[in-house]
C-alpha cells in the first residue's frame, strides 16, 4: 500500500497530508470492518480507498520522473521492495510462529502454504483457487494471512504498470488522450467484475483484472492534477464537488455490504468519490482537507500499512480459538494493532526505507534473504514428518485422533452417499444400502441435502427395528426438488445440483417410500412453496413421502473446540444449551401441517429428544458432542439418537412402512 514521500524519498512539495488522512479513514473503517461488521457494514471499502491512492501515488511518482527523464525501473523496484517486503516479512514471520503454536495441525499446513505464495506476491492468486469455501469449511474470518490477497493485486499491478504507463508515455503524448484511455480500461475492468462475478466470485473479488479499475481511477487523478495541465477548480467548486464525493465515499461504508455482489459497479463508486476527494483535495483551504490533515488522522495515515498487515492476524488468531471479539476483546485488539503498528513503522519500515543501497544488495538483504528463511520455515510447517522433528508430539497426536472420531460427520462414512455431484456409481453403491440387512431389496430412499444426511445413522436404526432397508442419496447444497432448483441455490454450486438431481430423479422412481430431508431454512423465500409442488408430485406418482424436521441450531458451537483446547491457552468449550431457535420451530409446524393435510404424507422430528425441557445442548449428558457444526449432528450422535427413541417410545409411526420388498428394475 503506497504512501507519500514523507521522511524519506520524493520531493518536499509531493506530500499531501489530506492522503494520508484519507489513508486513516480506509485502515479504520478495514480494522472496525473486520472487528465487528456491524459497526461498518462497508467497511472491506477501506481496501478499495487504499487501491486508489496507491494508483494515484505511483503513477504520480512514475510520470514525474518520465517528464523529467530521469525514470528508472530499477529504482522503481528499489523504492516498491523497500516500501513493501520488509514489514510484510516480519508480519508473516510473526504469524507463522503463532499459527505454529496455536492452530491445528492442518491449517498450520494451509498457513504456511499461503504465507510461500504471499513471499511471492501471488497471495491472491492462492485464495481464489485454494480458500476453503465448503458448506463445512471454516471461517474464513480465521485465515490468518487472508489479507494479503490485496498486496498480491497491488504487487501485480506494479509488475504490469511502469512498463505500460512508460510505452504509453512516449506513444501517447497527450495527458488528456492517456487519461481517456485509462478510463476505457477502468470501465472495462469494473464492466468485468459485474460478469465474471455469478460464474466465479473468487476470481471477481481476488484478482486483478477485476480490480485493475481502482488503481486506474487514482492514475486518472494524478493526470488531472499533472503541473502541465492542471486542473482548474474554484476554491468554491473544489469545496462542493469534495464534500459530495467524500459524503458518497462515507455513505458508501454505510451503505454497501458484503451480502452484495462485488467488486463491479458498486466497487465504481466508491472509488471513484475517492478519486475526486484526491483531487478536489489538491486545494488544501477546504474544511474537509483541514479534517484530514487533522494531525491524529495523518499520523493514523502514516502507520496505515503496518496497521493493516497487523490487524488481521490478530483477529484471525484470536477469532479461531475465542470465537466473535466482544466489545473488550475488540478493543484491545484495536489497540494492539496500532501498538504494532507504530512499532514496525518506526522499527522497520522507516529504517528500510531511508537506505541507500543499490537494488541488488536491497533485493538480497530486504526481501531474497528474509523471504528464504520464510521460505525454509513454511516447507518446515508443511511437512515437518520429513525432517524427523515432529512439530507436535505422539500423545498430541493421539489425543487429537480420539477427539476427531467422537465428532466425525456423516459424510466422512462410507456408507453415506453425500457428494457435491452424485454420480451414476453413487446411485447403485451397494455400501449405502443400510437398515435390516434379511429385508431384501430396499424399499426407500433417503433423499436430500447435509441435512438429510446427518439423519441417516438415525435411520439406520429405525430401518433395522421397523424391517426394511433404505438408500441414501444426498447432494450438497442441493435441496431435494422435482423443479429447476436455480432460485434456491448458489451460483456456485448450480450446475453440480442440476446434474445431480438429472441423475437422482429417476432413480427416487424405484422406490416406492421417499424420505425427504433439506435445510430448510437455507435457500430463501419461496423454497416451501417448491417443496410442496415436489411432495405433491411425488405423491401423484404413488409414492409414500416421509419429511424429516429441522434439527435446532446450536449459534456459537464449534465443532474443533475441543480439538483447538489441547493448545490454544485459557480456551474452555462450554456445552452451550439454547432454547429451539423460533424459525426452527415455525418451519417444522409448516411441514408438520403439510403432512398432515397430504394423504400418504407423514411428518417426523426429534426435536423432543435433542431439546430436554426447554433448552437444546450441543453434548450430551455422558460428555459425547451431538453436533458437528452449528446445524448438523454427528453421525455417531444421529446413531445413538435413533437407539434412544426406539428404547423409549419404538419405532416412529411414520417409519412403520405399509410396502414390503417390491420389485425393483435394474
Amino acid at each position: 500500500m503506497e504512501s507519500p514521500p514523507k521522511g524519506g524519498e520524493g520531493s518536499p512539495g509531493d506530500y499531501r497530508p489530506d492522503v494520508d488522512g484519507l489513508r486513516a479513514v480506509a485502515v479504520l473503517a478495514v480494522v472496525l470492518y473486520h472487528v465487528n461488521r456491524r459497526l461498518l457494514p462497508g467497511g472491506f471499502l477501506g481496501v478499495d480507498i487504499f487501491f486508489v491512492i496507491s494508483g494515484f501515488l505511483i503513477t504520480r511518482n512514475i510520470l514525474r520522473d518520465l517528464d523529467r527523464g530521469r525514470f528508472s525501473l530499477r529504482e522503481f523496484y528499489r523504492r516498491r521492495i523497500k516500501r513493501i517486503a520488509p514489514a510484510m516479512l516480519v508480519v508473516i514471520a510473526a504469524t507463522l510462529v503463532g499459527s505454529s503454536l496455536l492452530l491445528l495441525p492442518e491449517d498450520v499446513h494451509d498457513t504456511a502454504r499461503s504465507a510461500i505464495f504471499s513471499v511471492a506476491a501471488l497471495s491472491n492468486v492462492y485464495f481464489w483457487r485454494y480458500l476453503d469455501q465448503g458448506y463445512f469449511a471454516q471461517s474464513s474470518a480465521q485465515v490468518p494471512l487472508l489479507h494479503l490477497w490485496s498486496l498480491g493485486v497491488e504487487e501485480q499491478f506494479y509488475l504490469l504498470w511502469p512498463t505500460t504507463l512508460k510505452l504509453a508515455h512516449r506513444w501517447i503524448p497527450s495527458r488528456r488522450k492517456l487519461a481517456a484511455g485509462m478510463l476505457g480500461v477502468a470501465a472495462l475492468s469494473f464492466v468485468l467484475g459485474d460478469l465474471v462475478y455469478p460464474k466465479d466470485p473468487s476470481f471477481a473479488y481476488y484478482m486483478l483484472p477485476t480490480r485493475a479499475g481502482e488503481l486506474l481511477l487514482g492514475a486518472v487523478a494524478t493526470i488531472l492534477l499533472a503541473d502541465e495541465r492542471r486542473l482548474k477548480l474554484s476554491s468554491r467548486m473544489a469545496g462542493l464537488t469534495g464534500t459530495l464525493a467524500l459524503g458518497t465515499l462515507i455513505a458508501s461504508l454505510w451503505v454497501i455490504t458484503e451480502y452484495q455482489p462485488f467488486p463491479g459497479w458498486r466497487a465504481a463508486v466508491a472509488t471513484a468519490a475517492t478519486a475526486i476527494v484526491i483531487v478536489a483535495g489538491d486545494r488544501q483551504d477546504q474544511g474537509w482537507t483541514r479534517l484530514l490533515r487533522w494531525k491524529p488522522f495523518v499520523w493514523t495515515g502514516l502507520v496505515s500499512y503496518s496497521a493493516y498487515l497487523w490487524h488481521w492476524p490478530l483477529l484471525a488468531l484470536y477469532r479461531y480459538g475465542y470465537g466473535e471479539p466482544g466489545p473488550v476483546a475488540g478493543l484491545v485488539m484495536g489497540v494492539l494493532t496500532f501498538v504494532l503498528a507504530w512499532w514496525s513503522y518506526e522499527f522497520v519500515e522507516q529504517p528500510a526505507r531511508r537506505s541507500k543501497a543499490s537494488l541488488p544488495r536491497v533485493f538480497t538483504t530486504q526481501y531474497v534473504l528474509p523471504a528464504g528463511a520464510l521460505l525454509g520455515a513454511a516447507l518446515f510447517l508443511m511437512y515437518p514428518h520429513l525432517t524427523g522433528l515432529p512439530l507436535r508430539s505422539q500423545a498430541y497426536g493421539e489425543r487429537l485422533a480420539a477427539t476427531r472420531d467422537a465428532t466425525r460427520p456423516a459424510y466422512d462414512y462410507d456408507w453415506v452417499c453425500q457428494r457435491q455431484e452424485v454420480t451414476s456409481g453413487d446411485l447403485s453403491d451397494p455400501r449405502c444400502v443400510l437398515g435390516d440387512s434379511g429385508a431384501g431389496e430396499p424399499v426407500a430412499v433417503l433423499w436430500g441435502d447435509s441435512h438429510a444426511a446427518h439423519y441417516v445413522g438415525m435411520v439406520a436404526v429405525f430401518a433395522r427395528r421397523a424391517g426394511f432397508r433404505f438408500r441414501n442419496v444426498e447432494v450438497g447444497s442441493c435441496p431435494p426438488l422435482e423443479v429447476d432448483p436455480a432460485p434456491y441455490v448458489q451460483s456456485r454450486r448450480l450446475a453440480d445440483c442440476r446434474r445431480s438431481l438429472d441423475r437422482i430423479r429417476p432413480e427416487v422412481e424405484r422406490f416406492p417410500v421417499v424420505m425427504l430431508s433439506s435445510a430448510w431454512l437455507s435457500y430463501g423465500s419461496g423454497y416451501l412453496e417448491a417443496f410442496r409442488s415436489s411432495v405433491s408430485h411425488l405423491v401423484g406418482e404413488g409414492k409414500q413421502v416421509i419429511i424429516l424436521g429441522e434439527v435446532p441450531p446450536i449459534p456459537g458451537y464449534d465443532r474443533r473446540c475441543r480439538e483447538k483446547a489441547l493448545t490454544f491457552p485459557f480456551l474452555r468449550c462450554p456445552n452451550l444449551a439454547v432454547p429451539l431457535d423460533s424459525a426452527v420451530a415455525r418451519t417444522n409446524q409448516a411441514l408438520r401441517a403439510l403432512a398432515v393435510n397430504t394423504p400418504g404424507v407423514s411428518y417426523f422430528d426429534p426435536n423432543d429428544y435433542l431439546c430436554a425441557g426447554v433448552l437444546c445442548a450441543a453434548y450430551a449428558p455422558s460428555g459425547e458432542p451431538i453436533y458437528y457444526d452449528e446445524t448438523h449432528l454427528t453421525l455417531l450422535a444421529s446413531e445413538r439418537l435413533g437407539e434412544t427413541i426406539t428404547s423409549r417410545a419404538g419405532v416412529p409411526p411414520a417409519f412403520h412402512l405399509s410396502v414390503k420388498n417390491p420389485s425393483v428394475r435394474r
